[in-house]
């Protein structure tokens, strides 16, 4: 069966949930492009540029996967003549859609930050600085005794009961249910008219509250009845793993002085240059790492009493502010995070088959000299 670019796309936003974004307006989604195109290849980028662009053609790519967005402010305009449009130009006439996943992918679990903290060997991974809580529900379907085993499966394929490091956690209980099918229905047991008593199955388990509208779609489509029958009720209660936060936090697995495992994290993102502020002779056990620009939060972090603090785009009296606190921080640059383009094209792979490639383009504007 064809995958069509909407496939793809349904799934990067069940894996990396919009509404986590750390601030309403920011530009996620699709940017160019019509996604009901069958897909030809996926080609995952942390910039979109004309040279991108280019390579997606090269490569027969019809789906351009990028960290930063494209359209970051609204646009008066698309003049041809401008680098932006050009490059909107050659997305549509080689039909290419550009689709950004921005701070929902730098929060989510298994995106950006973690991918980092992954990459530079941190243990004990944890969120840094919280900005959601998951809003869990709990989902109650009902069905015939004789269709509880299939629903309960369609339930957990669509993430209702998953705790910790469980899933398909649900609880069953029965019961005598009763309708009448009035005129016009089509029951799928008893007679028009006439009330009918059915032993039936209540099915009940949590789901995060985003994943709802879709879980009871799914298990429509194979429930026996006309008209299923439910109930959502909101819950507040933390489920394990359900805080996200922007960053990340962990401990080195073996201590180093600043000034040795500084070389380390060069080494881990394949970068040759970086700035540090602080005491290279600092023994380093924790730390704190953001990806793009992240001197926003050098009193948060340093809070966290982190060794550390690892970041890009620090300003100079940003540095002068983390020397007067006593934070150790190192500017890697804003495009180590570059690194999210094997992570996701890896993902991509490994749910839908070869689609996926990562740019081999450096979006990298800086020169050092």
């Amino acid at each position: 069966m064809s995958i069509v670019i909407s496939d793809v796309i349904k799934q990067l936003e069940t894996l990396y949930l919009k509404h986590l974004a750390a601030f309403d307006k920011d530009p996620n989604g699709l940017h160019i492009g019509n996604v009901n195109r069958p897909l030809t290849k996926v080609l995952v980028t942390l910039d979109v540029t004309k040279s991108v662009v280019e390579e997606a053609i090269e490569k027969g790519a019809n789906l351009i996967v990028a960290h930063h967005p494209f359209i970051f402010r609204p646009l008066a305009n698309i003049n041809t003549n401008t680098p932006k449009g050009k490059i909107v130009e050659l997305c549509i006439k080689h039909d290419i859609c550009v689709y950004a996943m921005h701070t929902n992918f730098d929060i989510a679990k298994n995106g950006m930050n973690d991918c980092l903290a992954q990459t530079i060997g941190l243990e004990n991974i944890q969120p840094l600085i919280p900005t959601k809580r998951e809003e869990y529900s709990k989902l109650v379907i009902y069905t015939p005794a004789t269709h509880s085993d299939s629903i309960r499966q369609v339930m957990s394929e669509a993430g209702v009961g998953q705790i910790g490091n469980y899933s398909h956690c649900t609880f069953a209980s029965t019961g005598i249910g009763s309708f009448k099918p009035l005129d016009g229905s089509q029951p799928f047991s008893g007679n028009v008219n006439e009330v009918e008593l059915v032993e039936e199955v209540k099915l009940e388990g949590v789901i995060p509250t985003a994943l709802v509208g879709s879980a009871i779609a799914k298990i429509k489509s194979v429930h026996p009845y006309e008209e299923m029958a439910y109930d959502v009720y909101a819950l507040n209660v933390t489920m394990p793993d359900a805080q996200y936060g922007l960053g990340r936090m962990g401990q080195v697995p073996t201590p180093l002085k600043a000034v040795d495992y500084i070389k380390h994290v060069k080494k881990s993102l394949k970068i040759e240059n970086a700035r540090f502020v602080g005491s290279l002779d600092k023994t380093i056990k924790t730390v704190a790492i953001i990806g793009g620009s992240g001197a926003s939060y050098i009193g948060p972090v340093k809070a966290k009493k982190v060794d550390l603090f690892i970041t890009g785009d620090v300003g100079f009296h940003d540095a002068q502010d983390a020397q007067d606190m006593g934070l150790n921080v190192l500017d890697v640059g804003h495009h180590a995070e570059y690194v999210m383009k094997e992570h996701v094209a890896a993902i991509l792979n490994e749910l839908f088959g070869e689609i996926a490639t990562a740019s081999v383009i450096s979006t990298e504007p800086f020169q050092f000299v």
